[in-house]
């Protein structure tokens, strides 16, 4: 009976968490680069070390211990221990910490549904009393939704960053991927199953309400708590990711690492890299992350289409901004790589 008791304590924390540091993004947009960055500074925070399973370089403390991907299993919460004084990340999808004080300036928000499950973790009615933890002393911890919430109007540590991408660009990744999804809750969209939705259809009537609520929510905090919020384009998380992470860490008041170790943990997050990890370990790292092209490539040609037309593109952003989402974000037209399938960049969560 002791014994059991010490296993159970074992495997989940003994207090709540109250403060929660948030990092998110919208379904069908890379947040997984990040996911590994921080998992890797924090165990190397710890002491310990991470070999590049394609060069053989040993980053950190050679004689510590190294990093077990065992535990690494999409969370969503990371345990950083000697990042953030909560020692708990968020990593995944949901709406702001907060927003919920000032949804009603929004008509439209509470009547607008999300277009599939998994796009607000912690207001959906999880078990927050058990809330999985990757790398962790404990596999689960309690988490506060209502502190969170409020934390995020009077706490200076409940910082939250957004990582936002293409809208249109994202609709036609997780268009897709819920199309291939064998459970209903994501192939089945209203009374019909999602391969019978026009991408037109899906795209205004679902796709880009579900988007703009996740970013107005980002939005209207930034502009309620200044300072609170970052707002990260993915295309520049690609473009510049040491100096993209370098800004990251320092909004989460995790600033003081050294140039050369950001630049070692971007390269050890690479694409190539993990992939080259899960070869030797036998199993994925996430169940979603591939390179765009798997993500794209059974897309009809007229998806893709019109994706890449100028009138609906425009016709997309003009239903984001009634929706107060401001569309500045997203003047410059996406490369059109992401829809060939040749594409290899990042994967996508």
């Amino acid at each position: 009976m002791f014994e059991r008791m010490l296993r159970a304590l074992a495997r989940h924390a003994n207090s709540p968490v109250k403060i929660l540091p948030v990092v998110a993004c919208v379904p069908g947009t890379d947040v997984w680069f990040l996911r590994f960055t921080f998992a890797f500074l924090s165990h190397l925070q710890q002491g310990g070390h991470v070999v590049d399973q394609l060069s053989g370089q040993c980053i950190g403390n050679s004689a510590g211990p190294s990093f077990n991907f065992d535990h690494m299993n999409g969370g969503p919460l990371l345990w950083t221990p000697d990042l953030v004084p909560s020692r708990h990340l968020f990593i995944g999808h949901t709406v702001c910490p907060g927003f919920n004080r000032i949804s009603s300036e929004f008509e439209w928000w509470a009547s607008t549904p999300f277009s599939a499950p998994g796009y607000d973790y912690l207001h959906d009615g999880m078990n927050y009393g058990h809330v999985p933890v990757d790398l962790g002393p404990h596999a689960f911890v309690s988490v506060s939704v209502g502190d969170v919430d409020a934390a995020a109007w009077t706490q200076t540590g409940q910082r939250m960053v957004f990582v936002y991408g293409d809208p249109v660009e994202q609709a036609v990744g997780y268009y897709n991927y819920c199309r291939n999804q064998v459970r209903p809750a994501y192939s089945q969209l209203g009374e019909r199953p999602l391969v019978d939705w026009p991408f037109h259809e899906y795209l205004f009537q679902h796709a880009l309400p579900s988007y703009a609520k996740i970013f107005v929510s980002y939005q209207a905090m930034a502009q309620a708590v200044p300072g609170a919020v970052q707002m990260v384009a993915e295309d520049a998380l690609r473009a510049e990711p040491v100096r993209i992470l370098s800004s990251v860490l320092s909004h989460l008041k995790l600033d003081g690492w050294q140039s050369d170790m950001i630049d070692a943990v971007v390269n050890l997050s690479r694409r190539e890299h993990i992939m080259a990890i899960e070869r030797e370990i036998g199993r994925r790292l996430t169940s979603s992350r591939g390179s765009r092209a798997t993500a794209t490539e059974s897309v009809s040609e007229t998806v893709v289409r019109a994706a890449r037309d100028p009138s609906l593109r425009r016709d997309a952003l003009t239903l984001l901004a009634s929706m107060g989402v401001n569309t500045a974000c997203f003047q410059a037209p996406p490369v059109p790589a992401p829809f060939q399938a040749a594409s290899a960049a990042t994967g996508r969560a």
